[in-house]
């Protein structure tokens, strides 16, 4: 899920009350709203791995160059994929026959022939299987395509075609035809090399292009574009499955964001060549390792974020430009420096209750309430005056408002039954909850339109996760404010600490399913977290000292926690019991069905930096204007200058400023932070500012009025929020005070 287009107080205010973020724990002189994200890479995030180390895109392909190589081999051996398939590259001549893994015949499950033959009919199905078997025992000799019949209906043909890459493992392409007929072609290892090259240099090009390590670690750099979409697109190009492409969680799509992954069995010059191919999708950095990289396995993110044409709230904002940007940079550094000694009350921020009329916590709410109709009807729901439009008048052309138009009308016309079939056709894809939900409502016709909890089932488990999810993190947003509200820092009898038994790390306390930038653990991993126990305090130990506010856990509603011993403790009883938050029992959270039953987890009442933060503040005129450079820009920098490979070979052996650096720890009191992470690439980083600026100012033009951006730079564990961190930092506007 995305963030909202711009963070400003003046929009988010109301809606953050919704969702239960009421309370600021920072002082700030006078609140003050900008715009977020004006261009993508005005939002940047860095991954932070469980070392401790910022991860920068250093090198672009092999050896620092981003020269296309267009391969993608796999080293063959009994365990490899067998979806991953030989390409064409110019210059290698390794040959696929001298493998003898290609020689062995893999049999069809009789299942899979069974569900392909009940899809595609028999005679269709027989002659997959038979090109199949007979591609197997020759892979060099070219085999005829077999053809279906010719068939109209869209929707099974993108069935047909998704099972036929399934059940064969990607080794039979298809492609659809004339009338509508299906294609069918075994996908045959090509040819590599020129004829005529001798067999002694054949054999050494083939040794010394296999993979050294069974997995190739690289660093991706991706813009405007989500994880799993780049992971897709990376799969497709070097022909294998997407499952074998790993990464520590998911970066936010509309953003530059940079982190590691690994893909098994791949050559680094297969991956090197598919830069520029793809389209905001860059590798470098390889490395071979005997380990995957697994879900989770970060510390946090490093980001820098640039809030463009910033404004004062109050009666300082007729001040001129220059005089409000100094009055924001003392007001905003004090309160970073507030931040950073007493933290930030740790809410779920609003991308985790999703951007559409009816919030994700709204149909978690109906789900655990029973109400499984309530909540398929909550998410096919659509705007009717935006429906009627897209009937009547058309879907627009621009691409960001295609998809929500045809979302809205294929909602309209499957709820009011006037064309099932086509809001079938027209769902975006991309609405993957959406689309189950509608395939499963239709699989037989009007006979199954009322299964809707079969439909839920039907939804894959992390969306909906995400649904159950929610509704826990609204409760917990209320419950923090009103624990802060009451008490403030005071620790009271009957808060919750961890049980001081568990050696798990403190940041292993927050819930896994975090904000898709700052926390990508999928929510599929949850049940394989160990999870934290808690115990509520004693009224002799909450008045000791020994414990403080950041010790103080509160739990998401589940049957696996237990609650604050004391007000906070009702107030769960009291706030889920109501009738519009679904009449719940937080002492009730199993169900009949095991899918909508959830655990609970514990999360710290408080956040705060794992680095210290700063901020800096600019005068500009042309929202456009990059204001802070990317992992991209530094290294096309230093191209042009030719510095490239020595700053290179200087952040391995020097030490210098594009060293990786370590985080401050987590917890502490006041340790000193280490700021060489935050101040990365400084010198690089420098020059690019100094010349852009001056270009910009040169060719300002007298009439274009200045405007006030702020580059901020901080980082935070998993499962925070940037935007919460925003919020703190940028304040409420005077009217939600006093609301």
């Amino acid at each position: 899920m995305s963030e909202l287009p711009h963070y400003n107080v003046r929009q988010t205010a109301s809606h953050a009350k919704s969702i239960g973020i009421t309370q600021r724990a920072t002082p700030l002189r006078f609140p003050w709203v900008g715009d977020l994200r004006v261009r993508f890479s005005d939002f940047q995030v860095n991954e932070i791995g469980k070392d401790g180390v910022v991860v920068h895109l250093r090198k672009i392909g092999l050896n620092g160059q981003n020269k296309p190589v267009a391969d993608a081999a796999p080293v063959k051996e009994t365990d490899t994929p067998k979806e991953q398939q030989d390409s064409t590259n110019e210059g290698d001549s390794n040959e696929v026959k001298d493998e003898p893994q290609e020689q062995e015949i893999v049999e069809i499950p009789a299942e899979d022939v069974t569900a392909l033959t009940n899809l595609a009919g028999e005679k269709f199905a027989q002659e997959l299987v038979d090109l199949f078997r007979d591609g197997q025992a020759a892979p060099l000799e070219r085999k005829k395509p077999v053809v279906s019949e010719p068939m109209d209906d869209k929707f099974k043909r993108g069935e047909i075609h998704q099972e036929i890459r399934r059940i064969f493992n990607y080794r039979i392409e298809t492609s659809t035809g004339d009338a509508g007929a299906i294609v069918a072609s075994f996908a045959a290892p090509t040819r590599r090399g020129k004829r005529g090259r001798g067999g002694r240099n054949r054999n050494r090009n083939k040794q010394e292009d296999q993979p050294i390590g069974e997995y190739l670690h690289f660093t991706l750099f991706k813009d405007n574009r989500d994880t799993m979409d780049a992971v897709n697109q990376i799969a497709r190009i070097l022909k294998v499955k997407p499952q074998v492409i790993n990464y520590a969680g998911t970066k936010d799509r509309r953003a530059s964001t940079v982190q590691r992954c690994s893909v098994r069995y791949t050559r680094d010059r297969s991956l090197a060549g598919i830069n520029g191919k793809l389209w905001g999708i860059t590798t470098g950095d390889y490395e071979y390792k005997t380990d995957p990289i697994h879900l989770g396995q970060l510390l946090g993110n490093e980001f820098a974020i640039t809030i463009k044409n910033c404004q004062i709230l109050g009666e300082d904002s007729a001040k001129p430009v220059p005089e409000q940007a100094d009055l924001m940079h003392a007001n905003v550094q004090s309160a970073l420096d507030h931040m950073t000694e007493h933290g930030w009350i740790n809410y779920f921020g609003h991308q985790r209750f999703g951007t559409h009329q009816i919030g994700t916590h709204e149909v978690g709410k109906l789900i655990l309430g029973d109400n499984y109709e309530g909540a398929i009807n909550a998410i096919l729901a659509y705007d009717e005056e935006i429906a009627q439009k897209a009937e009547t008048e058309g879907i627009p052309n621009e691409p960001a408002k295609r998809d929500e138009y045809n979302r809205h009308l294929a909602c309209m016309l499957f709820r009011t039954e006037k064309d099932v079939e086509k809001a079938i056709e027209i769902m975006p894809r991309r609405f993957a909850a959406e689309v189950c939900v509608l395939r499963h409502l239709n699989r037989q016709g009007k006979q199954s339109r009322r299964d809707f909890v079969g439909a839920l089932i039907h939804i894959t488990r992390g969306l909906r996760s995400m649904y159950l999810h929610a509704c826990q993190s609204h409760v917990w947003n209320h419950a923090a404010s009103r624990r802060w509200e009451l008490h403030g820092e005071k620790v009271i009898k009957g808060d919750l600490v961890i049980v001081e038994t568990e050696a798990t790390p403190q940041v292993s306390g927050q819930d896994q399913d975090g904000d898709d930038i700052i926390n990508p653990v999928n929510p599929v991993e949850d049940d394989d977290d160990i999870p934290l126990q808690a115990r509520p305090l004693t009224e002799e130990e909450a008045a000791s000292g020994k414990y403080t506010v950041y010790d103080i856990v509160l739990p998401t509603p589940g049957y696996d926690v237990i609650y604050p011993d004391n007000e906070i403790g009702e107030f769960y009883k009291d706030f889920m019991g109501r009738e519009e938050n679904g009449s719940l029992d937080p002492h009730k959270m199993r169900r009949m069905r095991r899918e909508f039953s959830l655990p609970g987890r514990y999360r710290k009442l408080m956040n705060r930096f794992l680095a210290k933060p700063s901020v800096e503040f600019k005068t500009y005129s042309d929202d456009e204007e990059q204001m802070h450079p990317t992992d991209l820009d530094l290294i096309k920098a230093d191209r042009k200058t030719g510095t490239h490979a020595s700053n290179n070979k200087r952040s391995r052996e020097d030490g210098d400023d594009a060293r990786p650096s370590k985080v401050a720890k987590v917890e502490g009191e006041n340790e000193a932070s280490n700021q060489t992470s935050q101040e990365e690439g400084a010198a690089a980083s420098a020059k690019v500012e100094e010349t852009e600026t001056t270009n910009a100012q040169e060719s300002m033009e007298v009439d274009k009025p200045l405007k006030i951006a702020a580059i901020v730079k901080f980082q935070l564990g998993r499962s925070a929020y940037a935007t919460v961190t925003l919020r703190e930092l940028m304040g409420d506007p005077p009217e939600s005070n006093a609301s």
